[in-house]
């Protein structure tokens, strides 16, 4: 049984290293930035949510360094993820069997509409926000007073842009959650049925977590506790 098991997953190592390399560059370039963006982002926005006066939102400008390695590891990553998934969605082309084997259809199509999702809500921020200085039309450091002023806007007494950002989070961290379980499982990591459970838990947990961090950061801006 063994020899069996080794064997059948030496073969899915194989299929999965022989995909197209396109597939597996929209798997990679997927699997750590998002998942790392939301973390260290999501983590520090919470932070900051929770300072105790309104001066404490002052940001510093980033260095040099921390550009680079956002540009590297971050951007870069997600802009060529992004492409991808649009090129193949436009061409309609279909994933190899291991890709999608395990996977409901119903995961794939929530994967997919979330992920459109997700890329409006981070093409926005990003442009809100990281652009901006990029251009030099904004400083850095008034980032969080932007965010601030945005979040806690209202029309007509509703929050509109709180909520949006609460939808925005919620796909992106489902999409996220779902991409990488996915990644790995085409990738030929998840050959066994325990593998394969635990990945979709913990990557469930994933989601709900990241949610959880964002959802509490955005609510408390947009009450305008700092504002007070």
């Amino acid at each position: 049984m063994q020899v069996t098991e080794d064997s059948a997953g030496s073969n899915a190592e194989q299929l999965a290293h022989g995909r197209p390399a396109v597939e597996r560059w929209l798997s990679w370039s997927g699997l750590v930035p998002l998942p790392a963006f939301l973390l260290l982002h999501l983590g520090r926005e919470l932070h900051l949510a929770f300072a105790t006066d309104v001066s404490d939102v002052l940001r510093p400008a980033p260095g040099i360094a921390a550009t680079v390695t956002a540009w590297l590891l971050v951007w870069l990553p997600l802009c060529a993820h992004a492409a991808l998934g649009t090129w193949f969605l436009v061409t309609r082309r279909k994933l190899s069997p291991l890709a999608s084997s395990d996977v409901p259809a119903l995961s794939r199509q929530v994967s997919r509409v979330s992920g459109a999702l997700a890329l409006l809500f981070v093409a926005y921020h990003a442009r809100s926000y990281g652009l901006l200085v990029w251009l030099a039309e904004a400083d850095a450091r008034d980032a969080g007073f932007r965010l601030l002023a945005e979040l806690s806007s209202t029309h007509l007494g509703v929050p509109v842009i709180g909520g949006l950002y609460l939808l925005g989070l919620l796909t992106t961290a489902i999409h996220s959650g779902l991409a990488v379980h996915r990644a790995l499982l085409a990738e030929g990591l998840l050959m066994t049925p325990a593998r394969r459970t635990a990945s979709a838990r913990a990557c469930a947990v994933f989601g709900a977590v990241s949610f959880w961090i964002g959802a509490a950061a955005v609510i408390r801006v947009a009450s305008g506790v700092l504002l007070r």
